[in-house]
């Protein structure tokens, strides 16, 4: 099974091990709602992950509580690509905290 990982937990997630990919679609940083900003790199402490200055990605998810979620990284040709292939697939969502 395919993996996503994750820097934090985050609430979106709802502690869901398991996703299968939706939908991929391209954003523009500059064009980004502060709402789904928030949504997307608030973490369950309280703090944000900084999206970088370059085009995005949303991936579009729903976990093994029938719950969705999206999350937004770097695009890049290579891992658009590999996302679009994997479109229909399971993920095993892994949380990677700094320091563990």
């Amino acid at each position: 099974m395919k993996a996503i990982k994750f820097s934090s937990n985050y609430p979106k997630l709802w502690n869901q091990k398991e996703a299968k990919l939706l939908a991929i679609q391209l954003l523009g940083k500059k064009n980004l709602n502060k709402d789904l900003i928030e949504y997307d790199t608030k973490n369950t402490k309280g703090d944000y992950y900084k999206l970088p200055e370059a085009i995005l990605m949303q991936l579009i998810f729903i976990g093994d509580k029938s719950i969705p979620f999206c999350t937004i990284r770097r695009w890049t040709k290579d891992k658009f690509e590999w996302y679009h292939q994997s479109i229909g697939e399971y993920f095993k969502i892994i949380i990677k905290e700094k320091g563990k």
